[in-house]
């Protein structure tokens, strides 16, 4: 932890991105001012105006916000820079942009993911999406470091982006505190009730279901699976709910899967607790949060074998391939049928879920600071 003279180390944190904090790079700049504060390291939110953090409010205790894309790209590129005042020791942009100049002090940005770079086919089609990813690889090279959340990304930014790679380092994602806490029996039912699950064993996928999630094979095999016994799938994330009742009708899993947009934060950790088993098919993560999210939950895990989430899991989950249903079905069966197994699997999990507490990760991050800044 932080002492004497560092304890006072400002650092100013681009706030703009928060809205719900239900998606991954939200969670991460909760979960990473919050382990700040908790050390003793003041955070200057900046980008949300004058609004204070408060650490133990949902989302820092910051509401909703609407902002368009010429908004966005003011922020990003021209106001960022006159928003950080002289009190501030180190800029931390916590997800991938960068203006176009370098700031008056050191600044690290966080690299979730390639996605644009890694998939451009599906993620950067559009005119105006290949102009922005253009200008991001630009202003990168203003950054004094940056920080891939995993071995995988930081692959992938050595491939990408060669000439970055001295300025870059891997400091993991974090997990809510929330998730290694067991929730209230009380509220752990009512998520039950009010999603209307019946039926065990109860599987759960959480996250998006555009195409590099490859919720359509997890349904092809569990289509196999349903077929010999009982079971339910719930499948929680905020948008494509049309596309994904398609999807269950062609793999003839109606009755069986419970779809649900995002839900808080206490509900899904309810409903992580409520679950006998976590399965995660994606094909391309830049980490997996949810995977870690179920290990600290204390849920058994079933994960495509893809670097970033075969890094994150490691031994504390059963790995196969990410297109392969048959193998998708004999892992999932495998679990659900044996105690031993899924008890080994919770156990291995907890431990490994202790690396991705957000004290620990913060604590990285303070070193990070306070070696830029004394350089």
């Amino acid at each position: 932890m932080a002492r004497g003279r560092w304890a006072t180390m400002n650092v100013a944190v681009d706030i703009s991105v928060l809205n719900a904090c239900r998606t991954g790079t939200e969670e991460y700049a909760e979960g990473l001012i919050w382990g700040l504060l908790r050390l003793g390291t003041p955070v200057l939110g900046i980008g949300r105006g004058h609004q204070a953090l408060l650490p133990d409010r949902p989302c820092l205790g910051l509401g909703p916000r609407r902002r368009s894309l010429w908004q966005k790209w003011w922020w990003e590129t021209v106001a960022i820079l006159h928003a950080v005042g002289p009190e501030a020791d180190i800029v931390h942009i916590p997800y991938l942009t960068h203006p176009p100049r370098p700031f008056a002090r050191p600044s690290v940005v966080t690299v979730h993911d390639l996605i644009p770079w890694r998939l451009p086919d599906q993620y950067a089609r559009r005119w105006r999406d290949r102009w922005y990813f253009r200008q991001v690889a630009k202003n990168l090279d203003h950054a004094t470091a940056l920080v891939a959340i995993s071995e995988a990304t930081r692959a992938d930014l050595d491939t990408v982006f060669p000439h970055l790679g001295e300025r870059s380092t891997v400091i993991p994602n974090g997990v809510h505190p929330r998730f290694f806490q067991p929730p209230e029996s009380r509220l752990v039912a009512e998520v039950v009730r009010r999603l209307a699950l019946a039926r065990r064993p109860r599987i759960l996928y959480a996250g998006g279901y555009d195409p590099r999630k490859n919720v359509r094979t997890l349904l092809q095999a569990l289509a196999a699976v349903f077929a010999h016994r009982d079971g339910e799938l719930v499948l929680v994330g905020a948008l494509g709910l049309g596309e994904v009742a398609r999807w269950v009708a062609e793999a003839g899993l109606g009755g069986r899967v419970v779809s649900t947009p995002g839900l808080s934060r206490e509900e899904l950790v309810a409903l992580y607790h409520a679950a006998d088993l976590f399965v995660y098919p994606s094909r391309y993560e830049g980490f997996g949060l949810p995977p870690a999210q179920a290990l600290a939950a204390g849920v058994p895990v079933v994960a495509s074998r893809i670097p970033a989430v075969e890094e994150v899991v490691g031994d504390a989950g059963v790995l196969v391939e990410a297109d392969d249903p048959g193998a998708w079905a004999e892992a999932v069966v495998g679990v659900l049928d044996s105690r031993g197994l899924a008890e080994r699997l919770v156990s291995r999990g907890r431990q490994r879920a202790a690396e991705f507490d957000w004290l620990r990760v913060a604590a990285r991050y303070q070193a990070l600071y306070r070696r830029l800044v004394q350089s």
